[in-house]
């Protein structure tokens, strides 16, 4: 009896002493068991169940065509819907049949991507896709121009880029041994500064932004930052292509390195933001050397020829062009070097809503006017 009450107050110690270590106010810390949830489980499979058979790899379609798209699937495995995609864009879903039909997006030209993402019992996808070439469909409008003033130019420019602001004519000038930049009165040609680069640099374009000039070079991958005022080089950039022509667009850069592609890039860093492809209504539009932003437009010289290209700097399309083949006259032609004495050189006056252009190496800068026929 002693011994089985001993062992009862020994049982209702240990429990006494067990519930006041479980009290809240009991020092011992409490820990707490997280038990961390499982991660979603995907059973998603892709498999080679769809095959586009219309439109062909590299097809040339232009801006509402009406595009038939086919699809074959693969047999003994159903599909339960196709799902349409044009530059990651959803388009439609079909559940039934193996065609459809779209216009052509009239949004972005040159190369496009076409998706098709089948769905198929038990999780199971399959994907096929194509790359077309997209083309304006219908021809630049035709700009006309007047002459509003002639100045003269130095026959020794080889002029790669130009730029107007309050008053001032900037420009740059290329070949080996010539290349630099220079700065002049518009009204009085006076010669305010100039500065040249290393002889074994190939001057490009210009461009103004923010208080700087940017300059390209054409094929060493390097450009060199100026304070506007002084022409105090300041910093330099780099990049992956050729340097051809140059101009800002609000706070971007805007480059061309001689193909049809446009380069939108970051001032701070001279890195690319996107690009884009250039074509009017017969196909991709190459040598885009001198540009100039004017008024939500990119104007862009074509190298060797004397056209100028109106562009559309968001899809690329050819929205207006410019033949200013006989603005110099029979005998000042020539007097240039057919090789390489070409147009080049565009630059807006906002003021006046005129526009200058000149070549390389011409006797002559034109602000011109242009307009449209009714």
């Amino acid at each position: 009896m002693f011994r089985m009450t001993s062992y009862l107050c020994y049982l209702l110690g240990s429990l006494l002493l067990l519930s006041c270590n479980s009290h809240p106010g009991a020092s011992q810390k409490e820990t707490a068991t997280v038990t961390p949830a499982p991660s979603p489980k995907t059973d998603t499979k892709y498999v080679n169940g769809i095959q586009l058979t219309s439109p062909a790899r590299d097809a040339i379609l232009k801006y509402n065509d009406l595009l038939k798209i086919t699809f074959d699937t693969k047999k003994g495995l159903p599909v339960d819907s196709v799902e349409i995609f044009w530059n990651n864009r959803k388009i439609t879903t079909i559940r039934n049949g193996k065609e459809y039909q779209i216009r052509v997006p009239s949004t972005q030209i040159g190369r496009n991507n076409l998706k098709l993402m089948a769905f198929h019992p038990g999780e199971k996808r399959s994907l096929s896709s194509v790359t077309v070439t997209v083309k304006p469909d219908k021809a630049p409008e035709k700009l006309q121009y007047k002459i509003v003033k002639t100045y003269p130019h130095d026959t020794k420019a080889y002029t790669q880029g130009l730029v107007y602001q309050d008053g001032i004519l900037y420009e740059s000038t290329g070949q080996y041994g010539e290349s630099g930049i220079r700065k002049q009165e518009m009204n009085s040609g006076k010669i305010l500064s100039a500065l040249s680069i290393d002889n074994k640099l190939f001057g490009e374009g210009i461009a103004l932004c923010n208080g700087k000039i940017y300059q390209l070079t054409w094929t060493s991958g390097k450009g060199f930052i100026y304070d506007l005022r002084t022409f105090a080089l300041e910093s330099t950039f780099t990049y992956n292509t050729q340097g051809w022509g140059l101009t800002t667009k609000e706070n971007t850069l805007i480059m061309s390195d001689g193909s049809n592609k446009l380069y939108h890039i970051a001032p701070s860093s001279f890195n690319v933001i996107k690009e884009i492809e250039v074509y009017d209504h017969n196909g991709p539009v190459k040598n885009l050397n001198e540009l100039e932003y004017i008024n939500g437009l990119i104007w862009a010289n074509v190298w060797m020829q004397d056209r100028i290209v109106i562009i559309d700097p968001e899809s690329g399309e050819v929205k207006q062009e410019l033949n200013l083949s006989g603005i110099l006259s029979p005998a000042e032609r020539r007097q240039l070097n057919d090789s390489d004495d070409v147009l080049n050189g565009i630059a807006w006056n906002p003021e006046k809503g005129t526009v200058y252009v000149t070549g390389k190496r011409w006797p002559k800068l034109f602000e011109i006017q242009t307009y449209t026929h009714d």
